[in-house]
């Protein structure tokens, strides 16, 4: 389990992380495998699926997921910082503790296959957390550094943010928001993609991140656990069904309408009431879908990382299964069966020789009552 030394375990945490995990894997899948099966190139906008069954739009507006692992990592800080100080380099500490191994043994092999497709410049930007910005690594084994680089842009201010809420509340967290969304309209109105500001960047996902504190106060100082019932997340659950079955119908990610400047906060808010709908009714899981649900999401950032070039993998040797006859259930069953196993199988692996290691070296971040360290939460 992935017990966190600065909060008591969750293990419901660790489950929303695998959801999250293999909705990525399985819009990858049904996006990657569809395509080359149907027209035999990997991503066209002109041959994007559009179909009104909510469940099969879900999926294929996966993207989200990356939406709901932010939304989740401001929750999991806030969890145990609401009130309490934090020591900042200590906290940085643990946050490179638990990124910084499995993405540099993923960016040397990336470097050593592809010696020609990096330069220092292009290392030292991956390094420093840039990914998400032209210039970054070429790799298919680098592919999803982006979404990483983005979290850890958020990292960077998280103690602050907790500071400033314990201060001044929750108007203040919600203010950084509208001020973000404020500028993404005026960078939006001066020229700049929305659709591309609000997906790939801290400027769109800061947001997210931000919603997820609030949450997080929200479920700890209203003692919401106890407050919701379980039956909620079925609520949620077809909320966010239902938001991305929308967002599909409206054009799906392939748009650059200006309303996507909208769109991050949206998002979040569906994903960060699933969130907290989730945890009073995780309990209630049967304890074997719960269990490999907690085993999933412990390996989560293994397998966000290790699942595209499995599945480039699959798509330049053609592994597809073909059984339905239908090119997107196809596609699933692919996904299923092939590349989620192979995935699951290697990013086990890599939790537990590059990961575990590395997380049990994490010491507090939280300062104690009396410290007279500089406050930093």
């Amino acid at each position: 389990m992935t017990t966190s030394v600065n909060r008591g375990y969750i293990p419901e945490i660790d489950q929303i992380r695998g959801y999250a995990a293999l909705l990525v894997l399985f819009y990858h899948g049904l996006n990657l495998f569809s395509q080359q099966m149907l027209f035999g190139v990997l991503y066209a906008p002109a041959y994007r699926l559009q179909t009104i069954n909510p469940i099969m739009a879900f999926v294929y507006e996966g993207h989200s997921g990356v939406g709901l692992f932010i939304v989740l990592s401001g929750f999991i800080l806030t969890m145990g910082c609401v009130g309490r100080k934090i020591d900042y380099g200590k906290f940085l500490l643990s946050r490179i503790l638990r990124l910084y191994p499995l993405y540099v043994f993923f960016l040397a092999f990336a470097v050593c296959a592809n010696r020609d497709g990096f330069n220092f410049s292009s290392i030292v930007q991956t390094l420093l957390q840039f990914s998400n910005f032209p210039g970054g690594p070429a790799s298919n084994l680098t592919s999803m550094f982006w979404a990483v680089s983005v979290e850890f842009q958020c990292y960077l201010v998280f103690p602050f943010l907790i500071m400033f809420s314990d201060t001044r509340g929750n108007i203040f967290l919600l203010g950084v928001m509208l001020l973000a969304l404020i500028f993404r309209a005026l960078l939006v109105l001066d020229g700049a993609n929305a659709r591309d500001l609000s997906y790939w960047t801290v400027a769109g996902r800061i947001d997210q991140f931000v919603l997820g504190i609030i949450a997080a106060r929200i479920y700890v100082l209203h003692d919401l656990r106890s407050a919701l019932k379980p039956w909620w997340v079925l609520v949620s659950t077809s909320l966010v069904v239902i938001a991305m079955f929308l967002y599909h119908r409206s054009g799906g990610w392939i748009v650059t309408a200006n309303w996507k400047i909208f769109w991050p906060p949206i998002e979040a808010a569906f994903w960060a009431f699933f969130i907290v709908t989730y945890l009073a009714a995780g309990r209630l899981i049967p304890a074997m879908i719960a269990k490999m649900a907690t085993r999933v999401g412990e390996i989560s950032y293994s397998i966000y990382l290790v699942h595209f070039i499995v599945s480039m993998l699959i798509v330049k040797y053609q592994w597809f299964t073909r059984i339905s006859g239908n090119p997107y259930y196809d596609a699933l069953i692919t996904t299923l069966v092939l590349a989620a196993p192979i995935t699951i199988s290697i990013a086990s692996l890599s939790y537990v020789l590059i990961e575990a290691p590395f997380l049990a070296l994490r010491k507090p971040y939280i300062v104690p009552h009396g410290d007279g360290s500089v406050q930093a939460g």
